[in-house]
């Protein structure tokens, strides 16, 4: 009897032992959550100089922009937010004619959310804005469309140029990319439209991480532990002979697009695009200890191999602009690849210089 009660009180004994640890570990998740908030932009070093009102704003909205998920990702037209517009359409920024002036060169930027202006304060800072200011300056008659949607990769980016954004005419797509492709496994193929991006992710998630995004929200240490143990599995799992198949399928996916917009009498350039510890920008602290995070490490050296496959064949033009920022020693980027106004200024400026004597010679054709 005496055994009984010492197995009952043993097994109690652990039972409470156990849900300590579990609240212990929960609660460092919280703290942790509180400490590093989700929206780094908050209280990186490259956004001190914001009014803090601003920076809240910009991390609300970035939540509650709405995109629409058929048959691809993109953002629900007429949105008006604190800093971001989404006219007519669904681009971000003001309304533009469907069917173009004919005196008009029509840019169109096609990229993430380093195109859309993820931390921009207004649709006037992101690059796409710049970069018109720049030829608008220079009394050229050129339009640039901001076409960036959040996360959006080569893939989904090669299936909007085929099949949606052709209908407005462009005589240029710039696609500025890289960032979104570098911590993932690609696949070959072309993108179907009849599997939104969200199926596309729970697809991917056992059983175990779906009870938890249904059943327990509230409970955080799932939220906290498990892009840990993702972003450190996949730098484990990557090797140079997947950084080299990753190049090899980005930059045929490319080619081909390139190809077909070369029968359309359509340029295609593509920008391979800076992230934080790409070129020789001096760093802030923040900045350094963002560029040697693990997951940053694996981005840097795949757009390193991506490098590599440049210039691209049948492309107008491929240029490396991952060195951009070399020698600017003030805070730039508030996490990974996204950056303040100041830096997509300077990249703007980058990429007009690039870009100007194709633009000459098309507009003098």
């Amino acid at each position: 009897m005496s055994i009984q009660v010492s197995y009952k009180k043993q097994t109690t004994f652990f039972i409470v032992l156990i849900f300590i640890l579990l609240g212990a570990v929960e609660l460092s998740s919280r703290i942790y959550e509180y400490v590093v908030p989700s929206c780094m932009f908050l209280n990186a070093d490259a956004t001190k100089h914001i009014d803090f009102k601003l920076k809240e704003a910009i991390c609300n909205q970035s939540k509650h922009v709405k995109i629409i998920e058929s048959p691809v990702s993109h953002y629900e037209p007429n949105q008006s937010l604190t800093t971001i517009n989404i006219n007519s359409l669904g681009f971000r920024g003001s309304d533009f004619e469907i069917i173009k002036d004919p005196n008009t060169y029509r840019i169109f930027m096609v990229g993430g959310s380093t195109t859309f202006g993820s931390g921009a304060t207004s649709d006037d800072k992101t690059i796409p804005a710049y970069l018109q200011h720049e030829f608008q300056k220079n009394n050229y008659n050129v339009e640039v469309i901001n076409a960036g949607v959040g996360a959006a990769g080569s893939l989904e980016e090669a299936y909007k140029i085929r099949h949606m954004y052709k209908q407005f005419v462009p005589d240029l797509f710039l696609i500025y990319d890289g960032f979104n492709d570098s911590f993932r496994i690609l696949t070959e193929g072309n993108y179907d439209p009849t599997t939104t991006r969200s199926e596309k992710i729970n697809s991917q998630k056992s059983d175990f991480h779906l009870f938890i995004k249904d059943y327990l929200q509230e409970y955080r240490t799932p939220y906290v532990l498990f892009p840990i143990i993702s972003y450190s599995n996949i730098a484990l799992t990557m090797t140079d002979k997947i950084y080299e198949k990753n190049s090899v399928i980005w930059s045929e996916r490319w080619n081909e697009v390139c190809k077909e917009n070369n029968a359309e009498g359509i340029k295609t350039v593509i920008l391979l695009q800076p992230i934080v510890g790409t070129g020789d920008k001096i760093l802030s602290p923040d900045e350094k200890r963002l560029a040697n995070g693990v997951r940053e490490s694996v981005m840097q050296k795949q757009l390193e191999y991506h490098s590599k496959y440049l210039p691209i064949e049948s492309c107008t033009s491929s240029i490396d602009v991952r060195n951009t920022l070399d020698g600017v020693d003030i805070p730039i980027y508030y996490d990974e690849g996204h950056m303040v106004d100041f830096g997509y200024e300077l990249v703007a400026k980058e990429i007009y210089e690039k870009i100007l004597p194709i633009v000459i010679k098309d507009i003098k054709k």
